[in-house]
């Protein structure tokens, strides 16, 4: 897609994008600039909750929103093919044309940008709508454009980005193939090692500022069991605990299978990523769905008949 047709797709979403753009420019009078990365202190997260979720969340799209560990780099690009609108200036010794664009996933200019957006076939295609948006590309009349910098969103799916989630590592009693009908297997989540340790799954919130936003952000999880069977989902309490004889059943999160068979048993930690601008609480940004799965063969109890 040219320069050009860029704009115009862009100007679609123009009124929207500009709202966005005052929003996130007011919220960013009450930060602090900073030129480094600092962290403060720390706000420990309440216990964990399984919560019951017999819906499917559904899919989120994936693409990283920088490419080699790299902060959204913003810039204007001059746009001498830009015909605008009704009512919009023309490019003159008044003032030049500018496209405003930041460094999304791969594409490290505007170029390779609109490169991929030329080989989509739908004009208002809503996934190209959403690129559009998060590479912050907008067009203005400019005799020399201000300095730049990523919205506060980007700064934020850039941080998302860097944060090193854990993977989900399950545990159940009775071991995997010597589960019975009608009796309930324990379920828990360990760390890597097999260890019960639910401070892996407790990260700590952080507070930084970036780009002279003062922003704040914690990861949020949400753990949801798939017994295999088509049954509910089992509502639980933290990541579960592990089989003892003298556990407390009520804290423990189980599963019991009514028939024979082998199930797919399925935890998957479902993380989000909550945070603030200047204290004011923004749009949580989705993060991985962590999964792991224990096949688990479930018998009939055997009976002696004399």
């Amino acid at each position: 897609m040219s320069r050009l047709a860029a704009g115009a797709a862009a100007l679609l979403l123009l009124a929207g994008l500009q709202v966005a753009a005052g929003t996130a420019a007011e919220a960013a009078t009450a930060c602090v600039p900073a030129g480094s990365i600092y962290t403060t202190g720390t706000d420990a997260s309440s216990d964990l909750t399984c919560q019951s979720n017999n819906g499917k969340k559904p899919k989120t799209d994936k693409t990283k929103w920088t490419k080699g560990g790299k902060p959204p780099l913003c810039v204007w690009v001059h746009q001498p093919d830009y015909v605008p609108l009704p009512g919009e200036p023309a490019a003159g010794p008044e003032g030049q044309w500018y496209a405003h664009y930041c460094r999304f996933g791969e594409f490290d200019t505007l170029d390779k940008f609109e490169a991929e957006m030329a080989g989509w076939d739908d004009y208002d295609n809503i996934k190209r709508n959403e690129w559009m948006r998060r590479a912050s590309i907008r067009y203005e009349f400019f005799k020399t454009p201000p300095e730049t910098r990523p919205t506060a969103e980007q700064v934020m799916h850039y941080i998302a980005g860097t944060i090193p989630f854990p993977e989900t590592h399950l545990a159940v009693n009775p071991q995997a193939g010597h589960n019975r009908v009608n009796f309930p297997t324990w379920i828990w989540l360990t760390n890597a090692n097999g260890q019960y340790d639910p401070a892996t799954y407790k990260p700590q919130a952080k507070t930084i500022a970036l780009f002279g936003y003062a922003l704040e952000w914690r990861i949020v999880p949400e753990l949801a069991i798939d017994p295999g069977n088509g049954a509910d989902q089992p509502t639980c309490t933290g990541i579960g605990i592990p089989y003892t004889p003298d556990a407390n059943t009520a804290d423990a999160c189980t599963v019991t299978y009514n028939a024979a068979g082998t199930y797919n048993l399925t935890a998957t930690m479902n993380w989000t990523v909550q945070w603030t601008l200047g204290g004011e609480a923004q749009q949580s940004i989705q993060g991985p769905d962590n999964t792991a799965t224990i096949p688990v063969t479930v018998k009939e109890l055997q009976t002696v008949v004399r």
